[in-house]
């Protein structure tokens, strides 16, 4: 079960054993840092236990992941799962404009899901994240749901740290703990979800404290942040001094300058695709200076002749 969730092979573990026992609890608290995982579970359990090709009662195998229940929780359209949250919560035509928290209006709109027999499938499953944003009142409204639990419901509150959550809260939950995620399987999805070369997907891992979401976040920063270069380099004529000056700033390794000039090379294909013959002199120079760099080139004097040329041959 839960092949599809990397690495929190304890947390998995726990709730594995609690459905093939069939003691499953009624609410859950999943604690650990944001992308490593928690809500993805929660995704996977609700599959689980509603799959209709594979019965977790018959077999450990887990969701099929494409039968029509799991297809509907994949796209968010499940009627036995709710989502409670900030986007429900604005959905809310009388719910509370509070930004910062989620209101006791939302737990009360909840519960009336709840108390109500399953639309379609075995189980109502209700996630309820961040659960550490909840109102003092919202935290008291859902201790009554917590203490006369329906059959077949499942509330999984989702949390980072456990000390957020009220003791009456905690008492009345099963706390499961995820951990950090290993450096090379954040290596791995970042090399094969955004084709990242392994040096560049490695440098951002270092740096992700073991989540996902914080790779995926200083990703997008560095490629945001050099993403403009391109049209900056060939958007107007500049003065040496600054081309020399904008080297300066950003050829801070060879690793950086490598990223830069995949990014820059990204940029310039496109252009090249819509202006063959103005481009190509260009794209032979980014390779030439990439093969520079791997022959430990220095990554300051590379980008300089790179910057200084990109911009005479453009503009």
């Amino acid at each position: 079960m839960f092949r599809n969730i990397i690495a929190q092979n304890k947390a998995k573990k726990i709730i594995t054993e609690q459905i093939k026992n069939n003691k499953i609890p009624h609410a859950y608290l999943f604690i650990g840092e944001d992308g490593v995982g928690k809500k993805k579970t929660a995704l996977e359990f609700a599959k689980i236990l509603n799959c209709t090709i594979n019965d977790y009662s018959k077999t450990d195998i887990g969701a099929c992941g494409h039968c029509a229940a799991c297809e509907m929780i994949n796209k968010d359209s499940y009627p036995d799962l709710h989502m409670i949250n900030f986007a429900k919560q604005e959905e809310m035509p009388d719910g509370e404009g509070e930004k910062t928290k989620l209101g006791i209006d939302l737990i009360r709109y909840m519960q009336k899901y709840v108390y109500m027999k399953s639309a379609e499938g075995k189980w109502k499953i209700f996630i309820i994240e961040p659960a550490e944003k909840l109102t003092i009142d919202a935290f008291n409204s859902l201790l009554k749901t917590l203490e006369e639990p329906p059959k077949h419901t499942i509330l999984i509150l989702i949390a980072k740290h456990r000390e957020t959550i009220p003791t009456t809260i905690l008492s009345r939950t099963q706390t499961v703990f995820f951990q950090p995620l290993p450096k090379d399987e954040i290596v791995k999805y970042l090399q094969q979800q955004h084709s990242l070369d392994e040096e560049t997907a490695a440098k951002i891992a270092e740096d992700a404290e073991g989540s996902f979401g914080k790779a995926e976040y200083l990703m997008l920063n560095t490629q945001n942040e050099y993403a403009s270069l391109w049209k900056e380099l060939t958007g107007k004529k500049m003065p040496a001094a600054d081309l020399l000056e904008k080297s300066r700033q950003v050829s801070r390794d060879r690793d950086t300058a490598l990223s830069i000039l995949d990014i820059i090379t990204e940029s310039a294909m496109k252009s090249f695709r819509k202006e063959p013959e103005k481009y190509i002199d260009i794209i032979e120079k980014l390779s030439e200076h990439k093969i520079y760099l791997t022959r430990n080139a220095n990554p300051n004097t590379v980008l300089d002749n790179l910057f200084l040329y990109i911009n005479s041959k453009t503009v």
